[in-house]
């Protein structure tokens, strides 16, 4: 038995929109309007893009065999460490070069990059008239003056610095191969000489310093040679130290024996009459005694002839030790 159900919502059929599909059909033959018309645009204008294509070449034949080629030719440069100090003395050498160098002394001062220094080099007026005497890139060129030379050159030339490894990219471009090469082989040729020459003034300079210091030196040394002589000399100054130990020491026993008299005189006294013969000669002894400790103390004294003529002593006093030390050892 078969059953048939009259329900309307499970018989659904897709149909397509019409007006979706209208608006296709119009889409698609716009676009095969728009390419007949193009072509037809085209084929109506045959002649005229035909004209322009050959004269196109025409023009283009001519300046292809006249544009003289050009070639480039690269040489890369790893500089120094930052902390060599080959640097500094390059540096130095700089602020006291002349012909353009000088002109960037200052600001290669505040470089803290040896490639920055060695492109400011390369970059410099003394590099580029070396190339252009070596290459004579007047004639090259056709000009007549160094400034346009030095504008020529600067624009032949590309110098710069990889950012990563630090390394100096020496670029030059010339019509010819060869005279490119070797003026990239040049720059670095030239670099090398001028900081061969710049190491060497220094060298040079620092030399002559040291001879002129050790010629003012030597003078100073002579000069107080000769002024220590004439103050050891004057005043009998041969070792201050072991003079001054001596004299210690000479009057520490001066001082033991005139006590030592004294002490004897006393006993003597208490046995003897004033006018005994060994009383008198204790005193004396006692009496020279005093008159050696008050020369090396440094006290004039009357000589016994009675004619009031002072004695002094040849060496100087313990008292005028200090001060004479002073004065040594300066």
């Amino acid at each position: 038995m078969t059953q048939t159900s009259n329900n309307p919502e499970r018989e659904v059929i897709d149909q397509p929109d019409p007006d979706e599909t209208l608006a296709e059909v119009g889409d698609e033959w716009e676009v095969r309007e728009w390419m007949v018309a193009t072509l037809r645009l085209f084929w109506d204008q045959r002649r005229f893009l035909c004209r322009v294509v050959a004269g196109g070449l025409v023009a283009a034949t001519p300046l292809a065999f006249l544009t003289p080629n050009r070639y480039q030719s690269t040489s890369r440069l790893m500089p120094p460490d930052n902390q060599s100090t080959s640097g500094m003395a390059m540096v130095a050498g700089l602020s006291a070069r002349a012909g353009g160098l000088g002109a960037i002394a200052g600001d290669l001062m505040g470089l803290k990059s040896s490639s920055k220094l060695f492109i400011g080099i390369l970059n410099s007026r003394t590099v580029q008239d070396r190339l252009i005497h070596q290459f004579d890139l007047k004639k090259v060129y056709g000009v007549r003056r160094m400034e346009d030379a030095r504008e020529e050159l600067e624009d032949h030339s590309r110098i710069s610095e990889d950012r990563k490894s630090g390394i100096i990219v020496i670029t030059v471009t010339d019509k010819d191969p060869q005279r490119a090469a070797s003026m990239a082989q040049a720059y670095t040729e030239v670099l090398n000489r001028l900081v061969a020459e710049l190491t060497t003034s220094t060298a040079h300079r620092e030399r002559v310093f040291l001879e002129e210091h050790l010629k003012t030196v030597k003078q100073g040394l002579d000069a107080a040679a000769k002024e220590f002589s004439e103050f050891a000399s004057k005043n009998t100054a041969i070792n201050i130290e072991e003079q001054g130990r001596a004299m210690v020491e000479a009057a520490a026993i001066q001082q033991g024996q005139l006590i030592a008299s004294q002490a004897e005189l006393k006993a003597l006294m208490q046995i003897y009459t004033n006018n005994n013969v060994r009383v008198r000669a204790a005193r004396a002894r006692i009496a020279e005694l005093q008159s050696q400790l008050e020369k090396l103390g440094g006290k004039e004294t009357v000589l016994a002839d009675g004619h009031g003529s002072s004695y002094r002593s040849p060496y100087p006093s313990i008292r005028q030790l200090p001060l004479l030390g002073v004065t040594y050892a300066d």
